[in-house]
């Protein structure tokens, strides 16, 4: 039985079989690469400023008003759902309370702080917000400093706020 024969079979037999390592091996980089590439892109979007930010935004859309509160103000800065719950109060007024001529009434958040539980985020954050809320009716002014926490999700390169309530005090924060 002649070896050399069968030399070129065994070496064809091992690219074939070194290519496919290759391929599957390039495969798993790739595929492990836009991973890190997609959580790279997160982390470098989601940056405290960023999240400062949006956060910020959307507590003076909320709370910055004459008048009544209007829920198209926070859109684009938090999900439907969280609009909906927001505002279902105010909606229920609408409906049966009028509000009296001659009422003038303002609202406005002053000395926004936006406190950070990590410094980084995946594709969701819960930061702690302080700020003033000064209420103003007819021409008369009163202020409060408000605790809230906020909830934001990473959706196409911008934090929406997912969820948000005030707090009693710096204990009832549930972030990490």
């Amino acid at each position: 039985m002649n070896v050399t024969r069968f030399i070129p079979y065994a070496i064809l037999i091992a690219l074939i079989i070194f290519g496919g390592y290759q391929f599957k091996q390039h495969h798993d980089t790739k595929a492990a690469f836009n991973k890190l590439d997609s959580k790279y892109t997160a982390l470098k979007n989601n940056s405290k400023q960023q999240v400062s930010s949006d956060a910020t935004n959307f507590l003076k859309a909320f709370y910055n008003y004459e008048g009544r509160p209007k829920k198209e103000s926070i859109n684009g800065l938090t999900t439907k759902k969280l609009q909906d719950t927001l505002f279902q109060t105010y909606d229920q007024l609408g409906k049966e309370y009028k509000m009296p001529k001659g009422l003038e009434y303002k609202s406005e958040i002053k000395n926004t702080t936006i406190y950070h539980a990590r410094d980084e985020y995946d594709s969701k954050a819960k930061v702690l917000a302080t700020f003033d809320s000064v209420i103003t009716i007819n021409g008369k002014k009163s202020d409060a400093k408000t605790l809230a926490e906020i909830q934001l999700k990473l959706q196409d390169g911008k934090w929406i706020v997912t969820g948000y309530k005030t707090l009693n005090n710096v204990s009832d924060y549930e972030g990490s």
